[in-house]
């Protein structure tokens, strides 16, 4: 058993102070103050107690699955207090056969005790084999929207039938021009093609009209338009297993950041500009945004220092992602904490249907982390996005299925 004593607790849009006690897995109780002689004490004062996080959004980095790469995500997964997460399936070498996804399933299991393993079924593969796939440990379908219509249709039926939910990335390549970051005033400054809102627009316009006729549970990845967000809220009226997702660097990060070359910002999809950052800002205030990412996709050194063209997107950032997910919405008054936590575990608790999983109430799963908001640090990695920014927070401790990790 373990006891958490002064730990605060958010409800009903107000805090408070409680003890938390849990048994085995679950959280057993919790109440003004709790004694029990026999349990593990842990004083959490001025400590906020959290559900864990849980992120549908994270990749391996360099897109390759390796012994190391596993470790690593574990570790930083850990330091942000993410608990659970969507590993996309992208990567090298691809999972073709059962065998091979059952082994993926061990491996993850013995780094993070509970991971959540992706399909993707790609123009080459044959979706007879997504069931067979989703029975020997896959959890739900990724795919990129501008794959051919008819196996986007018949994805999303499939998607349906075996009542498991539908990732998918909305980006058209044919009308990016070979773009390398979004077309504005800094693209053009910098002299770099652009990529234009409509090869995501358009995407989102397709897809949303085919999951609210199919009635699939549907996840629009890391959208970075508020057109995108506003078609998927009115789809929302047809079809409520609708999900937008929105990545906390987009919401807080503009194209700006790719001045003087900066391949650091070179994301997918790409930052926008300035107005259009501020209106998905907005969008999160109205709720048009139902989950947060950090959009992790490590990258190694050698593959973002060259030329902006040749630069890899992604982003290393699953280490500070509950901090700065804090310092720049909660802190920033943007939202409050209770909104963060259904952001961040709540909502991606319920797309995956994780039972009793993403909120710290009696006879839940004991996966909670305990973080101490006062905590101020500046960020002094030079190979990351974030270096020289003043973040907030820190997480202490990380516990998952009652185990102290």
């Amino acid at each position: 058993m373990l006891l958490i004593k002064n730990a605060t607790l958010f409800s009903e849009g107000e805090e408070f102070i409680k003890d938390v006690l849990i048994k085995e897995d679950k959280i057993a109780k919790i109440d003004a103050c709790i004694e029990e002689e026999t349990a593990s004490m842990i004083d959490a004062k001025g400590l906020y107690l959290l559900p864990g996080i849980i992120d549908l959004n994270v990749r391996f980095k360099d897109d390759v699955l390796s012994k190391a790469h596993i470790k690593r995500l574990k570790n930083k997964a850990k330091k942000s207090g993410v608990t659970s997460f969507a590993l996309m399936p992208d990567f090298t070498p691809s999972v073709e056969s059962d065998t091979f996804m059952e082994l993926l399933e061990h491996k993850l299991d013995d780094a993070m005790k509970l991971s959540i393993k992706g399909l993707q079924v790609g123009e080459k593969n044959k979706l007879n084999n997504i069931s067979r796939l989703l029975g020997s440990g896959a959890t739900l379908i990724q795919e990129n929207s501008h794959i051919n219509g008819n196996l986007l249709r018949r994805i999303l039926q499939y998607a349906l039938m075996k009542k498991v939910p539908f990732f998918c990335f909305c980006d058209n390549p044919d009308l990016n021009d070979n773009g390398v970051m979004h077309e504005g005033v800094t693209s053009s400054k910098l002299g770099l093609a652009g990529i234009s809102k409509v090869s995501e627009i358009s995407e989102v316009a397709k897809v949303s009209a085919m999951a609210e006729y199919y009635g699939a549970k549907t996840v629009f990845q890391s959208l970075s338009t508020a057109s995108s967000l506003d078609m998927v809220a009115r789809a929302k009226f047809t079809n409520p297993q609708i999900y937008a997702e929105v990545s906390i660097f987009h919401l807080i990060f503009s194209d700006e950041a790719c001045g003087d070359f900066n391949t650091l910002a070179k994301l997918m999809p790409p930052l926008r500009d300035e107005g259009e950052r501020g209106k998905l800002m907005e969008a999160l205030k109205v709720g048009k945004i139902d989950i947060l990412t950090s959009l992790h996709a490590a990258k190694s050194f050698n593959s973002k220092d060259v030329p902006f063209n040749d630069a890899s997107y992604g982003v290393d950032s699953l280490e500070e992602y509950l901090a700065l997910c804090y310092t720049s919405l909660v802190k920033a008054g943007h939202i409050d904490m209770q909104r963060l936590i259904a952001l961040m575990s709540e909502v991606p608790a319920e797309i995956l249907e994780l039972e009793n999983v993403g909120k710290i109430q009696e006879g839940y799963i004991a996966d909670v982390i305990l973080f101490n908001p006062s905590v101020k640090k500046i960020c002094g990695d030079k190979n990351s996005l974030l270096f020289g920014l003043e973040i907030f927070g820190e997480v202490k401790e990380v516990i998952k299925q009652g185990e102290l990790l």
